[in-house]
């Protein structure tokens, strides 16, 4: 059994749930930096989307602290080291494991999208 979580306020792209509960491990949808502040640069895209992992992870009780796994998919190689400088700013200790892919986004604009497993 699961339970389905969608954050007030909080955009999505699609009929999907922001997260989803199963036992002690909340799974946090893909989220993007792409907003209606138009986040056009790397650093600003993937603040908006830790910002919005936040969000999810506060709805539920839980914080970025609890992150055990992470995904980052990014639109360009080039942004790799900026994307390890941010990461590294919000994961200072005991940081989580993490994949790291070169993607292609549905939609145009978005340079990053970002997935967590919390426990």
């Amino acid at each position: 059994m699961h339970k389905s979580i969608v954050v007030e306020g909080l955009a999505r792209g699609g009929p999907y749930a922001h997260a989803t509960i199963a036992g002690d491990t909340t799974y946090i949808s893909g989220q993007t930096g792409l907003d209606d502040k138009n986040h056009d640069d790397f650093e600003s895209q993937f603040r908006a989307a830790m910002g919005s992992i936040n969000k999810i992870a506060d709805s539920v009780g839980k914080s970025v602290k609890d992150v055990v796994k992470i995904a980052i998919y990014i639109s360009n190689k080039s942004y790799f080291k900026k994307m390890n400088d941010l990461f590294g700013e919000y994961f200072k200790e005991s940081p989580p494991a993490r994949t790291t892919l070169i993607a292609g986004f549905v939609a145009d604009g978005i340079l990053v999208e970002i997935d967590a497993i919390l426990h």
